[in-house]
């Protein structure tokens, strides 16, 4: 194998210097420095051709001195052709002296000189290759580099090693997002531990219209198709995904859920009206025919319902049918100025009995009370028999009223799609059951009490299973409708934030996992930007949204800067565990998901 690419003799470079800038972070509470390499390499119009942002080179460390068989691993940042006299103009000398060493400079462009070079800026991967017989191997160490040295490019097969997933089966299409860049001449493609990707939780941030729905698409597909097992879960904000994914909805067990009402019945004004509630690509605006074709299947399969949801009103009293609700009720008794002393007595051994109740069953507090409450009610109700209570103390009065409310709701229970079907569906392991759920919300409130909901109904269910199986991917489209900075009760912020950073806190250990995609880094909960091990980037406008994912994400600055220059489909992306490499930036071009939408 061939450990270095000098470009056919045309690559020569040398480390001058390492260089240090140190700025505030972006809440201005600290300092933050960063290191970069400056290389110096011989002007050559061609290597200036083949070299771009995201190529590795590998620079001697100290620990190489005498045998050369140690190197640390840079990334190239930027680089651009420098000239000696460039470094002397300057707007103090006389504009005809400067025009004329510009066109000196100019021709030498053109026939070559040694007074020019390629200014090389590059950033440490934090990892170094040892060398040992034809075996380099590539350990997670920062080592100085020898200023002075030899600096060489990684040969592409040493790139392939160092970066991409390799899975040892020969299905590497199955995981290719994309191909590298930053290695000229050859495509080479760039595969990822999906698994592992999802299984640690993703970040997807970048501005509108830079494409985050098309690749979370595009792993979205790849994902389902490679793991049986897994489960995806997407509350679609922007009413994008209907169509982003339409073939897998119609190849595989799918479920597409409206808040609003629309018809269930397959006929062509269904699928029109379908149609139209989805934002559609331009490229597939003219494909509209084939597209109602394909979602007329949807419709003959019963896959497109409406989700009954309580309303507004009835979810702000909802809390007082959870266990939770039930026992800050009882416990207000204890603080009743004029409230009978007996009956506060006997307040403790009733939460107790509560308490124990909800353990041994494995329930959480905010659970709705329902049916399975009615031994807990007889328990309590035979420890008032015992006790001495008036017939209209406080206390029995809150469980008779508990009793006839739970009956109630027994005989009146809504029929139709609920949270608890969806749940249930999502649980369901059989062969037929769902595996992908699109979820239309256009009203945010609705999402966010949704989302709350639905999270905190899997969680009681795989509490409940012993099971870890399926793993389920929640994906959070418009992210910042979710899990804003500022949470607030009156518009549901605080109860979807909770639900989604309990999510990406307590997850894994269920199988349950997080996908969030934002255009605004900058507003949101700092809890659940820390537990994401896997991010892409693309184009960010507001300096203060690249300052803090160079911040939160240990990324250099003249990465961050480079993603300005991003076409639609480049991503910088990192990753703690999907690459062969820890936290390693990478620049790639994503596949176009809507290439494979097919109809």
């Amino acid at each position: 194998m061939d450990f270095f690419d000098d470009l056919d003799g045309k690559f020569v470079a040398r480390l001058r210097e390492i260089h240090s800038a140190t700025r505030t972070t972006s809440d201005g509470k600290a300092m933050i420095t960063f290191r970069t390499a400056r290389v110096e390499a011989e002007y050559n119009p061609e290597v200036m051709r083949k070299i771009e942002a995201g190529r590795l080179v590998a620079i001697p460390n100290i620990m190489g001195v005498g045998t050369n068989d140690s190197f640390s691993i840079y990334e190239i940042a930027d680089l651009y052709p420098m000239h000696y006299s460039m470094l002397t103009l300057d707007r103090s000398q006389p504009s005809m002296i400067r025009k004329e060493f510009m066109s000196l400079i100019e021709a030498e462009w053109q026939k070559g000189s040694k007074s020019t070079w390629i200014e090389i800026a590059a950033a440490p991967t934090g990892h170094v290759m040892k060398i040992e017989g034809d075996a380099p191997s590539f350990l997670r160490k920062n080592i100085a580099p020898l200023p002075g040295s030899k600096v060489s490019l990684l040969s592409k097969e040493l790139i392939k090693k160092f970066i991409c997933y390799s899975p040892g089966d020969g299905s590497e299409d199955r995981y290719v997002v994309g191909k590298l860049l930053g290695v000229a001449d050859d495509e080479m493609p760039f595969t990822v531990n999906i698994e592992k990707l999802l299984h640690y939780h993703v970040g997807v941030f970048a501005f509108t219209g830079s494409g985050k729905s098309n690749l979370t698409s595009l792993v979205i597909r790849k994902a389902v198709r490679a793991y049986p097992d897994l489960k995806v879960v997407i509350f679609d904000v922007s009413s994008e995904y209907g169509v982003s994914i339409l073939d897998l909805l119609c190849d595989v067990q799918s479920r597409i859920l409206f808040t609003e009402e629309i018809s269930e019945a397959d006929t062509m004004e269904a699928a029109e009206e379908y149609y139209r509630r989805h934002v559609v690509p331009e490229s597939l605006s003219g494909r509209k025919d084939e597209l109602i074709v394909r979602i007329r299947d949807l419709f003959k399969e019963r896959r497109v319902l409406r989700i009954s949801l309580p309303s507004m009103e009835a979810r702000r009293m909802g809390i007082y049918r959870t266990y939770g609700g039930l026992l800050d009720i009882i416990s207000g008794l204890l603080e009743e100025k004029y409230g009978a002393s007996a009956q506060k007595v006997i307040v403790p051994a009733v939460m107790e009995k509560i308490n124990d109740f909800l353990e041994r069953n494995g329930i959480d507090q905010e659970a709705r009370i329902g049916e399975e409450a009615e031994p807990l009610i007889c328990d309590v109700e035979q420890l008032f028999g015992k006790a001495k209570l008036r017939e209209d103390a406080a206390i029995k009065t809150i469980f008779h009223n508990l009793k006839v409310v739970i009956s109630e709701s027994k005989e009146g229970a809504k029929e139709g799609y609920t949270i608890r079907s969806l749940t249930s569906e999502i649980m369901d392991m059989k062969e037929k059951a769902p595996r992908v759920f699109v979820i239309n919300l256009p009203d945010v409130e609705n999402a966010r009490s949704l989302c709350a909901d639905l999270i905190r109904e899997v969680f009681r269910a795989k509490k409940k299973s012993f099971s870890l199986d399926p793993r389920v991917v929640f994906v959070f489209d418009e992210a910042q409708e979710f899990i804003p900075y500022e949470k607030k009760k009156e518009d549901g912020t605080e109860y979807s934030s909770l639900a989604v950073e309990r999510l990406l806190r307590h997850g894994r250990k269920y199988h349950l996992h997080g996908w969030i995609s934002t255009q605004r880094i900058a507003h949101l909960n700092t809890n659940v930007l820390q537990q994401l091990h896997s991010y892409f980037v693309s184009t960010m406008p507001r300096p203060y949204d690249r300052q803090l994912i160079s911040d939160t994400f240990a990324i250099d600055d003249a990465f961050m800067e480079r993603t300005l220059l991003f076409q639609n489909g480049d991503w910088l992306m990192a990753s703690f565990k999907a690459t062969n490499t820890q936290n390693v930036p990478v620049f790639f071009h994503a596949f176009n998901n809507e290439d494979f939408i097919s109809t």
